[in-house]
Formats: C-alpha cells, structure tokens, sequence
C-alpha cells in the first residue's frame, strides 16, 4: 500500500508544480465537476486524506475552512504540513491493524483500518483525473498518471 500512497503523493505535488505555472483566475474559476474548481479539488484531496488518518490515529478532525486555503501556495502548505503524520500512519500499517475498527467523528459506520486506507489511495484518483481533463480544455498538458516508469 506505501508503494501506491507514495505514487498519489508524487502524482499531487506534480500537479502542485503545474499548478504554480498556471494563472490564478484559471485555479480559480469555477468549472463544470469534480469539487468545482482546480484549487477545490486540491485542498479537498488534502482534506480527506488527512481527516480520514487523523481517525485512524484517533485525533480529532481539524474541519479545515476552503477559504483559509485560497491560493495554491496555502493549499501545498497545508498538504506539506500533514503529510508527515500521514506517511507515519501508512508505514505503520500492517496486517495486526488491517480489520482495527475506525470510528470517524463524521460518520455513524465504522470501517477497518485497512478499507480506510485503500479508500484513500483510490479517492485521490478521482480529483486528479477531473483536473487532468480541466487542463485539457486550458489547452494544457496534465499531469501523467502512469505508475509505470516513476521512480517510487
């Protein structure tokens, strides 16, 4: 599983570099899908990832606010802040923790560490395919998403 947290970590801070060529109106604009806009799609990645292992560590949910993340520097920051904790949390993993039962404030069901975590590896893919196809119709390259051929 760190082989595939490590690829999405890569994936997103590429498109954090893309990102800080882009104009600002452009991360901005609100478009069609996804969380409604590039920097929406960004911080939300950031968000569940960091609110799903904070359940996993047992630590309250920091419910960050969109509007305190308004530029793409903020929203690299915030990704840049967590992921330490969040890379100790992957590493850790191991089959003793693959059925532990987390309890998320935010939800009613419980869900074991191991679906958590995959969860988290495939909802990154969603947000970045969405954007992916957003700087297509900028008439930009996006991002390659092939595992093959990363140095992971």
């Amino acid at each position: 599983m760190k082989g595939l947290f490590q690829y999405n970590w890569q994936v997103r801070d590429e498109w954090f570099d893309w990102c800080m060529q882009q104009p600002r109106e452009e991360l901005e604009k609100r478009r069609s899908g996804g969380m409604g806009s590039i920097l929406k799609n960004l911080f939300h990645i950031v968000d569940v990832e960091v609110s799903w292992i904070y359940a996993i560590l047992d630590k309250p949910d920091i419910a960050p606010d969109f509007t305190d993340f308004q530029t793409i520097q903020h929203i690299i920051r915030f990704s840049e802040a967590y992921r330490p904790e969040v890379e100790d949390a992957v590493s850790s993993f191991c089959s003793a923790s693959e059925q532990k039962l987390i309890k998320a404030s935010w939800s009613d069901e419980a869900y074991t560490e191991g679906a958590i975590l995959r969860h988290l590896i495939a909802h990154e893919i969603h947000p970045t395919g969405q954007i992916s196809v957003w700087a297509r119709e900028m008439n930009c390259t996006p991002v390659s998403a092939s595992y093959v051929g990363r140095r992971i």
